[in-house]
């Protein structure tokens, strides 16, 4: 239940208990305070219809039920020595299904509506979306195939370890979208950087860890990839704070970002490199054990640790086109 529903929910019954109250301490002394009883058997309309835009026609039945037995009981307490009064008023109880019959079977419909409207628009923005990261990996795969490989082989590792470490189904979308465009940034860098065979320096460095900020920027005109973008941000980043663009630290990390590092590192690390030979799955995993919890988070970590060892030895990166290339060239 949204605040919105919780809201009118707890209005319903609030009316209904002002006006049942009121009933019952009007008593019957006078023509006027019939009069008043009259008025306030109506008002148990209100609470009825609060209920139905709440909870459709659940919510409907529901509140003329309830308003039914007090507006009931009101009438055999004040009414008891009254069975002709008695009889004028019961009319009202089947007033209050009908209204609330009525009321929940409109709202139902216009809510039907309103559902249909937005996923016209939650596939179209869907659709934009995904043309739009579709664009962003056809250049990239024009600019450095082998970082596009790379993407892919760190999406699939990272939607299994999303998965071990409970993430949902439309976090664990947005884990994916966001490996498969974690590296776009470095279609923006020069190849003295992104092809270097031997280490960066200092400057080269700084320029490299550039590539997150641009691939935020190209990833913001895209309309939808807010949440995925923030993942993007967030995947150098280190449980110490030591890591770039922000320094964030901890849980201010998301958790999609976290599970993002680990496949990343994981990744590069067995795959071959012109600067450094790719590590067996084990003795990347001892190299990893060492920074969980420092520069990889730690429950990400022990999630690939615990699905390596229960693959049987069958590698992670199931994926014909996410394979490791003889070389890859770039600084994936």
């Amino acid at each position: 239940m949204d605040p919105e529903q919780a809201y009118q929910v707890r209005s319903a019954l609030a009316w209904a208990a002002v006006i049942a109250a009121a009933h019952f301490l009007l008593g019957t002394s006078t023509h006027a305070v019939h009069g008043l009883h009259i008025l306030l058997g109506g008002l148990f309309i209100v609470p009825v219809l609060k209920a139905a835009v709440a909870l459709e026609l659940r919510g409907g039945l529901i509140a003329a039920a309830v308003v039914s037995v007090l507006y009931l009981a009101h009438i055999l307490w004040s009414w008891r020595n009254s069975p002709m009064a008695n009889q004028d008023q019961y009319a009202m109880i089947g007033v209050y299904f009908v209204v609330g019959l009525s009321a929940g079977q409109l709202v139902r419909s216009a809510n039907f509506r309103k559902w249909q409207r937005d996923e016209v628009i939650r596939r179209s923005r869907q659709s934009e979306m995904v043309q739009g990261l579709t664009g962003l990996l056809s250049a990239l795969a024009v600019r450095d195939a082998d970082t596009l490989a790379h993407s892919r082989r760190v999406a699939s590792v990272a939607v299994k370890i999303g998965v071990r470490t409970g993430l949902d189904a439309d976090a664990t979308v947005r884990l994916r979208l966001a490996a498969l465009v974690h590296d776009i940034g470095k279609t923006r860098l020069s190849d003295d950087i992104l092809f270097k065979n031997g280490a960066l320096t200092e400057e080269q460095t700084a320029r490299m860890r550039e590539h997150v900020e641009i691939a935020v920027g190209m990833l913001r005109p895209i309309a939808g990839t807010e949440d995925i973008a923030r993942i993007v941000s967030m995947h150098h980043e280190c449980p110490d704070g030591s890591g770039y663009p922000k320094g964030l630290a901890g849980d201010s990390i998301a958790p999609e970002a976290r599970v993002l590092r680990v496949a990343d590192v994981f990744a590069a690390l067995t795959e071959p490199r012109p600067y450094h030979t790719p590590l067996a799955v084990d003795d990347a995993l001892a190299h990893m054990g060492g920074l969980a919890g420092t520069k990889v988070d730690a429950a990400a970590f022990a999630a690939l640790n615990s699905l390596v060892h229960d693959s049987g030895g069958r590698s992670l990166f199931e994926d014909p086109e996410t394979a490791p290339a003889a070389g890859l060239g770039a600084r994936a």
